[in-house]
């Protein structure tokens, strides 16, 4: 057909690509290998790093742990891939740590300049006395832990407390609510579908006899069923908009903040019943009147506040706010977390209008790169608040990658699975012609 179509001298050129199973898998791990010696050569010149981590298990029940590093690198911070190591036995704190401690320490890289990890809250990673993060941090001082804010916003709203909103339903039913775990909360469109989908719902539990059928009669179940629907869909918008790369704590805590104050507010207006910030319940209560929930939405709104408040306790951005504008923020006035000496520093940047230029066009670790060209330990410091990881979304994506790349059909693909992965997921390019140099094509035959 090639030849045919695009003539003898291109068919020639395609009988050279190698196709063989051995040759594509050698190909992929030669490309995998420069894109970690590249990584590793980038991260050793940086000054500082971060890590975020997090373990599961892959189709053949293989206990993985996935590390992702953000560093500085050229004029930006980047973010890759760092390491994907099997566990010898169980995803145990020992075995995690002495996983990372021995890639550390094979490939010469020096825990005391890691300057944060992000982690999910599990047992084995947040153990007061063997836990992974503690390990971590009695080797980087300068380290700090940063309880990954997808599953504390999960874990806040996964405590919500339905016993009000669904009285009169089954146990059994109401436990379906938590129907996943953490991560439960990524499946909340359910809620709606089954409100959409209410009518349907109806018919099929008459048309079986069930004793749930009569539910779907009863307008204050529908009202409430309304409700979940729209403060799931509501949490699953601060879920999503909490994910992406290259995240920061005032990004996230912004986001958080913005959520908290929005609950309290809806509280307030569902107790003077006013009802129309959720727009499925609102239709719902217009066509049946006589229905009255205010008082359980308003009291279950301040309920979710109060787990909010209680999984995020803390504001991450107090002290830093110069980081997000050094030009507006006066260290006379205003707590900067900033030594004598470094405070003079920023007054000096708050009045350099080529600063201040640039500052509008960049993102916030490119900007203070080009400031460490003059003021490095203000610049330094900076850059330490940037680089902690908020989330594990990068380790949750990768945990998605290797689901689709180690299937049942391909569940023997072991040895190459990081190398798979480092060539999947690493925005660093292989250096092809570096690489081919060294090696023979083998022609299929």
């Amino acid at each position: 057909m090639c030849r045919e179509m695009i003539g003898e001298a291109a068919a020639k050129k395609l009988k050279t690509i190698p196709l063989s199973n051995d040759i594509v898998s050698h190909r992929i791990a030669d490309m995998a290998s420069d894109i970690e010696q590249q990584l590793l050569g980038r991260i050793r010149k940086s000054p500082f790093f971060s890590l975020q981590l997090d373990e599961s298990t892959d189709i053949t029940n293989a206990a993985l742990l996935l590390v992702f590093v953000r560093y500085r690198w050229d004029s930006s911070l980047q973010e890759d891939i760092l390491f994907c190591g099997e566990l010898p036995t169980r995803a145990t704190a020992e075995e995690c740590f002495r996983c990372m401690d021995n890639y550390f320490t094979e490939n010469g890289l020096d825990w005391q300049n890691c300057v944060g990890v992000c982690s999910d809250g599990a047992a084995s990673m947040t153990g007061r006395h063997r836990g992974v993060i503690k390990q971590i941090l009695d080797l980087a001082p300068e380290a700090k832990w940063t309880h990954c804010f997808l599953h504390r916003e999960n874990l806040a709203a996964k405590k919500i407390c339905f016993a009000q909103l669904c009285e009169g339903m089954e146990a059994d039913h109401v436990q379906l609510l938590y129907h996943s775990e953490v991560r439960w909360l990524s499946r909340g469109l359910v809620l709606t579908r089954i409100f959409e989908l209410r009518k349907e719902v109806f018919s099929f539990l008459t048309d079986k006899k069930s004793p749930l059928a009569h539910h779907y009669t009863n307008a204050t179940f529908i009202a409430k069923l309304a409700y979940l629907a729209d403060i799931f869909s509501l949490l699953n918008q601060l879920n999503i908009s909490l994910q992406g790369r290259n995240s920061n704590i005032f990004f996230v805590a912004d986001k958080v903040q913005a959520f908290q104050r929005k609950l309290s507010l809806w509280s307030k207006r569902a107790h003077e019943e006013r009802l129309d910030m959720f727009p499925l319940l609102s239709d719902i209560l217009e066509s049946s009147p006589q229905v009255k929930i205010s008082h359980s939405v308003s009291q279950h709104l301040s309920q979710l506040a109060e787990k909010f408040a209680e999984y995020f306790p803390e504001d991450p951005r107090e002290g830093h706010m110069w980081v997000v504008d050094p030009f507006s923020v006066d260290p006379t006035e205003n707590d900067v977390a900033l030594p004598s000496h470094l405070e003079s520093q920023l007054l000096e940047v708050s009045t350099d209008s080529t600063l201040k230029g640039q500052w509008g066009k960049l993102d916030l670790g490119s900007f203070w790169i080009v400031v460490s060209k003059e003021y490095p330990l203000l610049a330094l410091r900076a850059v330490k608040v940037l680089l902690p990881f908020t989330t594990t979304y990068l380790c949750e994506s990768g945990f998605s990658t290797v689901a689709t790349t180690k299937t049942k059909a391909r569940s023997r693909l072991r040895a190459s699975l990081e190398a798979t992965l480092r060539v999947s997921l690493s925005p660093i390019p292989p250096r092809l012609d570096l690489i081919m140099c060294k090696r023979q094509a083998q022609v299929s035959h």
